[in-house]
């Protein structure tokens, strides 16, 4: 089954590397509670590795319980094995390009407007709500924003759009959807201008 899998995946590759090669990743204390010593042996240290051990193991356990027969699932479908072993890959988000770019503007957030963050590659679903999407037909689905400015509150503040070339139909479709949200919509050019990206920008900030 695809969990017994995740579970050999998940201890080979501790096994390989180590607990000690994870790379730290706080947890909320909330969430997770740090494992007891059992010997004067025990590695001692800030406690992240073993805060990110034991929620890699509660959630693979909390997996395999969702998964067990008998349990009532919302879908007749049968999760187990849905996706071939080696069949997935990563891929960059953002060309080095984009990089470079989300890296000058979150610069720039940082010092002219502390509270407000960057965000690549956002679903419009995820910071817009459609009224026609229960009716089986999600007009959303599959708009991205290249990039989303939100501010301390969570509310996106502005949509930074590059042009689709290969689809101007989903592109003039996304726009009609920023357009309808009330949503500021800062082009994002092949070749942009930095100061003139921001004077655009910041008319949308908070206090502008």
């Amino acid at each position: 089954m695809q969990l017994d899998r995740l579970v050999a995946r998940t201890m080979s590759r501790f096994a390989k590397g180590g607990l000690a090669s994870l790379r730290p990743r706080q947890a909320p204390a909330e969430a997770t509670a740090p494992l007891a010593a059992t010997g004067p042996d025990r590695p001692r240290g800030s406690g992240s590795w073993a805060n990110e051990w034991v929620g890699t193991k509660a959630a693979v356990e909390r997996a395999k319980s969702l998964a067990r027969p008998g349990r009532k699932r919302k879908s007749g479908k049968a999760a187990a094995d849905s996706i071939p072993e080696g069949t997935i890959r990563t891929k960059p988000l953002m060309s080095a390009r984009g990089v470079k770019l989300h890296n000058w503007i979150s610069d720039r957030l940082e010092a002219e407007a502390p509270t407000c963050t960057l965000h690549a590659c956002v679903s419009l679903g995820a910071f817009l709500s459609a009224d026609t999407a229960h009716e089986g037909h999600d007009p959303l689905a599959g708009l991205v924003a290249d990039l989303l400015i939100v501010d301390e509150t969570g509310q996106p503040i502005a949509a930074l759009i590059r042009e689709n070339v290969a689809d101007p139909s989903r592109h003039l479709l996304m726009l009609d959807a920023l357009l309808d949200a009330d949503l500021p919509i800062i082009d994002l050019p092949a070749k942009p201008t930095l100061s003139m990206l921001w004077g655009e920008i910041a008319e949308t900030l908070p206090g502008a």
